[in-house]
């Protein structure tokens, strides 16, 4: 006997896979939440001047403040700190310059020798000897009184000609030392000379 109303409805291939999908739906939304908490947390327990590489990037690495990064194509160099040293290094130059330069030649150098030794003739027997080694020589003279030992004084500038002179002299067989040039020139002193020897006993 059929129930009033026809034959019962049965359910449709369409309601069972509109109830999957929904399913699935709802899965996958669940999925997608708890891969992003994940994500989250490793972000967070990272480092975090690092920021993390994706999709192949180079990492982009902050630098810290104070400090100015390398570059090289192997991973680059340190940074460099501190304050410049340019103008420490630009007068050590000129002062490494000026020690290393050359002492002028000797026919370039005006020598007086003034006797101070009390043996007559002395003055003008050294100034022979060094003429005959190249030195420009002015006429014998006397020094101011008599002496200890020898000195050579120089001009300034003629710092490294008065060295050379004292190893002259040391040649000849008069040993004798550098001295500061007296200012003004004591008397007798002729002041055309670059240089002077002070004859010593």
């Amino acid at each position: 006997m059929t129930r009033p109303g026809g034959p019962p409805r049965e359910r449709g291939p369409e309601g069972g896979a509109a109830a999957m999908s929904a399913s699935r739906g709802g899965i996958l939304i669940g999925v997608a939440v708890v891969v992003g908490i994940l994500i989250f947390l490793v972000i967070g327990r990272g480092d975090p001047g690092t920021v993390p590489a994706t999709g192949g990037t180079t990492p982009v690495v902050t630098t810290p403040a104070g400090t100015t990064g390398g570059t090289g194509g192997t991973g680059g160099t340190g940074g460099t700190t501190g304050t410049t040293t340019k103008g420490a290094k630009t007068t050590a130059t000129t002062e490494a310059k000026k020690s290393t330069k050359a002492a002028r030649a000797n026919d370039q150098v005006v020598v007086q020798v003034l006797n101070g030794s009390g043996v007559q003739g002395a003055a003008t027997q050294r100034s022979n000897d060094l003429k005959a080694k190249g030195y420009q020589v002015l006429p014998a003279g006397n020094a101011p009184s008599t002496r200890a030992g020898t000195a050579v004084q120089c001009a300034t500038g003629y710092e490294k000609e008065a060295e050379v002179l004292v190893a002259t002299l040391n040649e000849l067989g008069v040993p004798s030392t550098v001295q500061p040039l007296a200012s003004p020139l004591p008397a007798g002193f002729d002041a055309s000379a670059n240089c002077y020897v002070l004859l010593g006993k």
